[in-house]
């Protein structure tokens, strides 16, 4: 039997942590967040609980009545003490893996020996930033989508130590949250993450032969999606892009895996700290040069695809599952392999391993594989 959830902490209430409350306290939890001091809490809650829960009453989303529940089930502290009786604490602090560590090591000396704690963090492994936990077995990863409060996937992510007792627990929690969740193992950006961010490392590497609105093109094209990659990247924000993709490269390119390399077009655009010109200019006439563009971009997500499958990280469902909730593809990966033929995939798959991008997944080094089982 899972563990009982009613109580959740959150640590850092900005923009993702105060969307993951919010969830949590408008589906009937408790929530209690930790912010570095009286006014940043005082700050906090007038921003991202009382005003944003005023505007949906304003727009007809919301009755009164509710706004006061919910917020009334929010409370914020600067005191890691008051956090003592959570059954669940969520670490969204920003991306600094010593500043989690610690963060997680004060945690396990002050809680309860059976609250599970979680980071929501989308680049670094749960194993480390859990090392100096007591209790390995009641740790692991919460990772929600941007915008939390919109995007329905969530990954929960099993390190070697977390226990049954856990993983069932936050499984039920995330569903109790109207939210997707799939399984993931520990490994490094999880599940979603590498597909997408190899996907825009690939797609803005040739930004040295197409305009940025070409580009655009060719993901809608090739992914069948209204908004292309480039859009969504604006979205995101071109930092965020950049930090994970320089992770990412870090973590894997010279794996068994392997990575694309940082496009020197992604951080010249970082360095510019400008969104993406979708419109400078026509979208390329050149038929050809635009096949072969959509070849490399798709060869890329099928190869990361694989070798997620081939490590057992993830299963063939839940990735498939994973791509179309987060990235609101209509297809994911293997659907879109199974639809082309095998051979044709296979043939993509080698156009990336050819360009550097990957390692040639095993599934894919002998024979032409049968389609995968979805």
């Amino acid at each position: 039997m899972a563990k009982k959830i009613e109580t959740v902490g959150i640590i850092g209430f900005n923009v993702m942590g105060a969307a993951i409350g919010l969830n949590a306290a408008t589906c009937g939890y408790n929530v209690v967040f930790k912010e570095l001091n009286d006014d940043l809490v005082k700050a906090m809650y007038k921003r991202w609980v009382l005003d944003a829960l005023a505007k949906r009453v304003e727009k007809g989303k919301m009755a009164q009545a509710e706004m006061d529940a919910v917020a009334g089930r929010i409370k914020g502290t600067a005191n890691y003490q008051d956090m003592a009786d959570c059954d669940l604490i969520i670490e969204a602090a920003i991306e600094k893996m010593d500043l989690k560590i610690q963060i997680f090591k004060e945690l396990s000396e002050i809680v309860r020996p059976d609250t599970i704690l979680a980071s929501n963090t989308s680049t670094f492994l749960i194993e480390k930033l859990m090392s100096q936990v007591k209790g390995q077995e009641r740790t692991a990863g919460l990772h929600y989508f941007f915008p939390a409060n919109i995007n329905r996937l969530v990954e929960v992510i099993r390190q070697k130590a977390t226990n049954d007792d856990t993983y069932n627990a936050l499984m039920e929690f995330s569903k109790k949250n109207s939210k997707v969740p799939i399984s993931v193992k520990d490994f490094p950006g999880f599940a979603i993450n590498p597909v997408f961010i190899s996907s825009y490392m690939v797609l803005t590497a040739m930004g040295e032969r197409f305009n940025v609105a070409t580009l655009d093109q060719v993901s809608k094209e090739a992914l069948g999606v209204k908004f292309g990659i480039m859009w969504v990247l604006n979205g995101s924000g071109i930092g965020t892009a950049y930090h994970a993709a320089s992770s990412m490269s870090e973590y894997l390119s010279g794996s068994d895996v392997g990575f694309p390399t940082v496009p020197a077009t992604l951080k010249a655009q970082f360095e510019k700290n400008q969104p993406w010109n979708l419109e400078d200019g026509a979208i390329s006439a050149d038929a050809a040069a635009v096949k072969a563009a959509k070849e490399e971009l798709l060869g890329a997500i099928f190869a990361i695809s694989a070798h997620l499958i081939d490590k057992d990280v993830v299963s063939v469902a839940d990735l498939e599952l994973g791509c179309k909730t987060a990235l609101a593809w209509p297809k994911g990966p293997f659907s879109m392999m199974n639809d082309m033929g095998m051979a044709e995939a296979a043939r993509l798959i080698k156009v990336a391993v050819d360009k550097g991008y990957f390692k040639m997944p095993k599934s894919f080094a002998g024979a032409v594989p049968a389609n995968w089982k979805l």
